[in-house]
């Protein structure tokens, strides 16, 4: 598959960039944004969010400037305004409404806010594509004698993590008016969530998926459950591995803690399914995982879907909505394995295991759909992993290197 590479050019200004400073929006040890949770229930979620301040770069006549740990808004050629998220966990409910308190700011005159730049692709030395920022100014907008963005705060992408309800809290705390060169930065925010017709509790089971969920929702209580061990070590009865060929209601109607997709030239190639068949073992013994294998003809000629893609999906979906796992904690599929390229060689029309766009396999991760909105949301119920091979040689030399590595481990 082709790889990006990620360049930053600034064009017209590369030659006038200056040190990085930091501007201060509220005393403080730390430069990062921090939380306080205040309250947390099945009806109502509050918290206080402090932003310290900001790092600003002056390049020319204008001001790059981010807040630590977070990102910015990128619309081409409007002001790249620094933005500041948190995910927050919810009940499920028809809807969230937010209120925000803004209980301190303050004012800087002389200030012009670099516009996002966009980035285009050019070829490297080598033949790898880059992605270089190229820059874009919007003249109507910085004419314009207002502020910008005008909101500091929304909720976006309420959806779901396997069973727990999240949504995404967004501040802008930073506000600028193009024509008067101000910004106005907000450090102090109280936030209040609560919701139409909510139902069940805040916090809801997410098997081994426990540590993770609640290291990236603010306010989830954590048990301690983490997937990152060998899970089944030491238990009584170690998991199962198998192939797979039938697929009642397009899924693994089976015990399926892990799910390994490939090709069927690997299953054919005895050296290789040899070694395939090693790596569901261990998953099997090391992990305590019941492990199930398909290949890629057998998707292609039994799950629904108008291309192999599709497919993939649509049999990741069922079998984690049927919910046939023993040893995930919470009864659903939890890791898949995609045992090969997206194609062979370097022809795209000989198709491997597929991948959703360039590269994009998170695709397959995402499986909660919205049906407000008409599309899956984009947060991930399950881990997803790759393993690039299109070759017997590379089959023998991924596996042997995971087995390798984890019986040290």
């Amino acid at each position: 598959m082709k790889k990006l590479m990620l360049l930053f050019a600034f064009f017209p200004f590369l030659a006038s960039v200056s040190a990085q400073d930091y501007i201060e929006f509220n005393a403080s040890e730390t430069t990062t944004p921090h939380y306080d949770i205040l309250q947390s229930n099945d009806t109502i979620v509050k918290f206080d969010v402090i932003i310290p301040g900001m790092f600003e770069t002056a390049i020319d006549t204008f001001n790059r400037v981010n807040i630590e740990g977070h990102t910015k808004m990128d619309s081409i050629g409007y002001p790249e305004m620094p933005i500041v998220s948190f995910l927050v966990a919810i009940p499920e409910c028809d809807s969230v409404n937010l209120s925000i308190a803004l209980m301190d700011s303050v004012q800087y005159t002389g200030y012009n806010i670099y516009p996002a730049p966009e980035l285009v692709p050019d070829t490297t030395e080598g033949g790898a594509i880059a992605l270089v920022e190229e820059f874009t100014y919007d003249t109507s907008v910085y004419n314009t004698d207002a502020m910008f963005p005008g909101y500091v705060g929304k909720t976006i992408n309420k959806g779901a993590i396997r069973n727990q309800h999240v949504v995404r809290v967004v501040l802008y705390p930073v506000q600028f008016n193009p024509a008067k060169d101000i910004i106005k930065a907000y450090s102090d925010f109280h936030i209040t969530l609560t919701f139409n017709n909510p139902s069940g509790t805040v916090n809801n089971n997410v098997g081994i998926f426990n540590e993770v969920v609640g290291n990236t929702l603010i306010n989830y209580q954590s048990n301690g459950l983490n997937a990152s061990a060998n899970c089944g070590a030491g238990l009584d009865n170690v998991g199962s591995w198998k192939w797979a060929t039938n697929f009642t209601n397009d899924a693994i109607m089976d015990t399926c803690d892990y799910l390994l997709i490939t090709d069927e030239y690997f299953y054919n190639e005895q050296a290789a399914k040899i070694h395939i068949d090693s790596l569901a073992r261990h998953r099997a013994e090391f992990n305590g995982f019941d492990v199930v294998m398909v290949k890629m003809d057998d998707i292609e000629d039994s799950i629904s879907g108008n291309n192999n893609t599709k497919r993939i999906k649509n049999l990741i979906k069922n079998t984690y909505d049927y919910g046939y796992a023993n040893h995930t904690y919470d009864g659903k599929l939890a890791y898949v394995n995609l045992f090969g390229d997206a194609f062979f060689g370097n022809d795209p029309e000989d198709e491997c295991v597929p991948t959703y766009s360039e590269g994009y396999d998170v695709y397959f991760t995402q499986l909660t759909y919205d049906s407000i909105a008409g599309e899956y949301d984009p947060y991930p119920d399950i881990m997803i992993g790759r393993c690039s091979v299109d070759t017997v040689t590379q089959v023998q030399n991924v596996v042997h290197k995971i087995l390798n590595f984890e019986s040290i481990c």
